[in-house]
């Protein structure tokens, strides 16, 4: 199946992500026209050729009102060239830098509503917006645990600007064009010390980080500096299906998205796309944490006497075959054993297919109330598992 390994090893953040997703598209310079005119107030993305310590690979660097926010002069071989006067702004702007991947403007705090209201009037997909948003959803469920308030009094900083906007809804439109069958992405190298940012001077991983990474297998190997951002974690907390060493693949692109930090190791995000068996469920791989799921959620029954009649199937098969297990257990005849198999297996498929009813009409049932192909997508994976 189509499969993206997301190499974490060196950290995550947003404009890696989106620069290391950009570089395994196959229309490159029409995705940065097409991201310029999406309508992010007052934001232009820019994809730069980039090496660090030998490696080649793509920086995605945002202005916003034409000034570049990072004290490094935009190189002059951007696929999108910049005007004389973008390049005049870009080149005498300075100001303090704050954040690793993500900026702070002392100016702009925006809400949860604020960000979702920006997001919702962007010309991209249904899918992408829904995306975005369920993003931002992890940030503030993050930002509000931390702070000791509620998702609706939460007020954005860094990852609320315009840059950092742009940096989630790249990712979500690269996602979408990719459109891959399985997402794994690797244990997340967090960096360690400490960063300033708008709260003041915070450990790494920073709280906020630190919650979203809850689940997700996490170390650091002592590189001095923010590897892992707020933004790249809810990134790699909502789209990877499950965590662990990349498992057998047949490799057809690998992109390198890279940092503006150097350190000791190269700075920089690795995504391989390529084919390779399903991982779900197997040994060695740990899966999402419940709750963040990229589909949407179907209950197996809105009918409480339905849910008790499953469960009771249910329970009758877990009986029968505890009574299978007896018989092997006593070397009984296995002729006898295997009739009773058959029996069971009976009971089991019987009882997927009233699941497989009840999610089949929940599934169209919101695919037809959001106006959405996602519950379909998500209904057409599960039936071609339960075929199988």
């Amino acid at each position: 199946m189509k499969t993206l390994y997301l190499d974490c090893g060196n950290g995550a953040a947003g404009d890696m992500i989106s620069a290391a997703l950009w570089e395994l598209t196959e229309n490159k310079e029409e995705f940065i026209e097409e991201v310029n005119s999406i309508g992010i107030p007052g934001v232009k993305t820019y994809a730069l050729p980039t090496q660090k310590q030998g490696i080649f690979g793509t920086h995605f660097r945002v202005t916003y009102n034409d000034i570049e926010e990072t004290p490094n002069v935009l190189p002059k071989d951007a696929i999108v060239e910049l005007t004389p006067e973008e390049d005049l702004k870009v080149t005498h702007h300075e100001h303090e830098h704050h954040h690793d991947h993500e900026h702070h403007h002392d100016h702009e705090h925006h809400s949860l509503s604020d960000v979702k209201t920006i997001i919702g009037n962007l010309n991209v997909s249904d899918k992408v917006k829904e995306d975005a948003q369920k993003v931002y959803d992890l940030l503030a469920e993050a930002e509000s645990h931390v702070h000791g308030t509620t998702v609706t009094e939460i007020h954005f900083h860094e990852v609320g600007n315009m840059d950092a906007i742009a940096d989630i809804v790249c990712v979500c439109m690269l996602m979408e064009k990719l459109a891959p069958d399985q997402i794994i992405a690797s244990s997340v190298n967090t960096g360690t010390g400490k960063v300033k940012c708008a709260h003041g001077i915070l450990p790494i991983p920073a709280p906020a980080t630190s919650y979203l990474l809850h689940g997700i297998p996490i170390y650091n190997t002592g590189v001095n500096g923010e590897l892992c951002t707020p933004t790249g974690a809810a990134l790699i907390k909502y789209f990877a299906g499950s965590f662990g060493p990349m498992p057998v693949m047949n490799i057809e692109d690998i992109g390198y998205g890279m940092g503006t930090k150097d350190y000791d190791v190269a700075n920089y995000f690795r995504a391989f796309l390529g084919e390779a068996e399903d991982v779900s469920g197997k040994e060695g791989t740990t899966p999402r944490s419940a709750g963040h799921r990229h589909h949407p959620d179907h209950p197996v029954s809105a009918d409480e006497a339905q849910r008790k009649a499953i469960s009771n199937r249910i329970a009758r098969s877990i009986g029968h075959l505890e009574s299978v297990k007896r018989m092997v257990e006593g070397n009984r005849d296995a002729s006898d054993i295997l009739i009773q198999l058959s029996a069971v297996e009976s009971s089991i498929a019987s009882t997927s297919r009233v699941i497989m009813k009840e999610h089949f009409k929940g599934a169209v049932e919101h695919a037809t109330e959001q106006q959405s192909e996602e519950s379909l997508e998500s209904l057409y994976g599960i039936i071609d598992k339960f075929i199988k």
